[in-house]
């Protein structure tokens, strides 16, 4: 009874394994020594797609690829598998005429009273075959990206340390040296050092990259401005093993940045700034530009600058000076323009023209406007006390001289004649030393304002000096007696007008003029000498009593140094 049940369970552990044997999802295969199969279960005959009886009996060798033969038998029929468990790649064809990527794993099991059988376990690895090609390629492809693009790729270790490094990094360490197991941190800028690190690990803790920018201390001390960010491999249980981070060299776009800030800020500085496109369109203006020309941005945005202009230049004018900006990119100087409020003042300006990255096409213009009305001003003051006499305001002897020059070159190309008045005031030193020279002053200013009463607009009234004026007259006729007719004319209304009474602090005062006379048409005489022809005039004058006037009379120089430089005694 023992017996029967010890066969019975023994029977049932046969059928049990032959069942687990038939049904597993592996593919077995039993073979002889010789390589021929003697048993094989449904999962083997369904990976080679023949039917389990048709395979028996038939050699394995059937349905390895032939490139293969030569590795099947060294490893199930040779010594090797006699030394234990065999592994290994092959590729196998099916009873369809297809081929498979197979694993097989041979074990030699010897059983008592029989022969010998080799346990054969066939694994499809085609799908881990493709995945491993593919992580093959893909590898490659990366690698392709890592070595040629300009980024700079490192793979860290959770300490920071190098393990790879792209090929790129020799553009900033200028040599193949070898990165790995280096600090990463150790070329970061010491003031920057510390805030990448805590982003390395905080991306280290959280498994979320951070992106941050640095700056990078080249092995020459140079720096560099670098935009990294960083990302996390995690293993095959999900833990972080490396950091990889992907760095770009930024330094010409933060320079550019700083660059674009200065002028943000020069753009709000006190000149005033217009931008306009290549069609001169206004696109921008600053503040100061408002506070200039009394336009809000929107009342001149999308409108030419020619809203602004004067009126007082020409065509002429603007061609030349957009032919200068043409020529050489350039062009600044004095413009007059109108602001809102109709008021014409005086501007600088400068233009210049902004051209694209390759330096050929002009894109914007950009104009900075300066205000010169006080600085014209304090000019005009400069020059007004350098031409002019400061007590009388009239032309003083220095600007006389220019436009005598100006008038000897005039009459010489016209034919026409001009004069020269030289008026000296009757006993004035007398007034000055009875009433002091303040009230000497006052009747200059009078002498001054009655003169330019008597001439015309283009006529010059001035003062040499003292109580000495000079009267010149232009455009007068072509014919000498009747220039001398006209200059007599003039010089008769000085009499009648420097003969009037004077009113003093509120005291009467009774002055006469002496006055020379001296006519000139070409540029044969020199101002100096025609300055002493009328002196010489006025002396004549002073002889013959006083108040009144002389002509000047060639006769009357018996040689050069006849002509007096200074007043005879006893004149005034």
């Amino acid at each position: 009874m023992e017996l029967q049940r010890a066969l019975t369970a023994i029977e049932s552990a046969r059928d049990h394994f032959a069942n687990l044997y038939e049904f597993a999802p592996s593919a077995y295969f039993e073979l002889t020594e010789e390589g021929a199969i003697v048993q094989v279960n449904r999962a083997g005959a369904e990976l080679l797609r023949i039917d389990g009886k048709d395979l028996l009996g038939v050699p394995f060798v059937r349905f390895v690829a032939p490139g293969d033969i030569d590795l099947l038998s060294r490893n199930l029929f040779g010594p090797t598998l006699r030394k234990g468990p065999v592994s290994f790649e092959a590729s196998l064809l099916r009873g369809d005429g297809s081929c498979l990527s197979a694993q097989l794993d041979g074990l030699l099991l010897k059983r008592e009273g029989t022969a010998s059988v080799v346990l054969t376990v066939v694994t499809d690895i085609a799908a881990r075959k493709e995945t491993e090609q593919a992580l093959r390629e893909q590898e490659k492809f990366f690698r392709l990206i890592a070595e040629n693009l300009g980024d700079f790729i490192a793979v860290l270790d959770l300490e920071g340390r190098r393990i790879y490094n792209s090929p790129s990094y020799q553009r900033l360490f200028g040599h193949a040296r070898d990165l790995r197991g280096t600090d990463s941190f150790a070329e970061i800028h010491e003031e920057d050092r510390a805030r990448i690190r805590q982003a390395f690990l905080d991306t280290v803790r959280t498994g979320i990259g951070q992106q941050g920018d640095y700056r990078f201390v080249l092995p020459d001390g140079s720096i560099r401005w670098m935009e990294s960010v960083g990302a996390v491999i995690r293993d095959n249980t999900g833990q972080i093993s490396r950091v990889v981070v992907v760095a770009r060299d930024v330094t010409e776009r933060k320079q550019a940045d700083i660059q674009l800030r200065i002028a943000a800020t020069a753009f709000e500085a006190d000149m005033a700034i217009l931008v306009t496109d290549a069609d001169k369109v206004i696109k921008k203006v600053n503040r100061a530009f408002s506070q200039l020309t009394g336009y809000a941005a929107e009342e001149v945005i999308g409108k030419t600058p020619t809203m602004l202009s004067s009126g007082r230049h020409d065509a002429d004018f603007y061609a030349a000076m957009w032919e200068g900006i043409h020529r050489c990119g350039s062009w600044q100087g004095e413009i007059w323009n109108r602001r809102r409020n109709g008021e014409i003042y005086p501007q600088w300006l400068t233009i210049a023209a902004v051209r694209d990255v390759d330096g050929r096409v002009v894109t914007h213009y950009v104009a900075t406007m300066t205000d010169i009305t006080e600085r014209k001003a304090a000019e005009e003051a400069i020059r007004h006390m350098a031409l002019y006499d400061d007590l009388t305001q009239l032309p003083n002897r220095r600007l006389l001289m220019d436009r005598l020059q100006r008038a000897l070159a005039t009459c010489a190309r016209s034919g026409h004649h001009g004069a020269l008045l030289l008026i000296d005031l009757d006993d004035f030193k007398q007034l000055n030393d009875t009433h002091g020279h303040d009230r000497g002053d006052l009747l200059l200013q009078e002498v001054a304002v009655r003169l330019k009463t008597c001439i015309r607009e283009a006529d010059t009234a001035a003062r040499l000096g003292g109580d000495e004026f000079v009267v010149m007259l232009g455009d007068l006729s072509e014919n000498s007696d009747e220039a001398r007719q006209q200059a007599e004319s003039v010089g008769e209304k000085i009499l009648v007008a420097l003969n009037r009474l004077y009113i003093l602090v509120g005291k009467e005062h009774h002055c006469t003029p002496s006055i020379g006379i001296t006519l000139f048409v070409d540029q044969r005489k020199s101002v100096e000498h025609l300055i002493k022809q009328a002196d010489l005039a006025m002396y004549q004058s002073k002889a013959a009593g006083r108040n009144t006037m002389r002509f000047f009379d060639p006769g009357l120089l018996a040689g050069p140094g006849s002509m007096p430089d200074t007043k005879a005694p006893g004149a005034g």
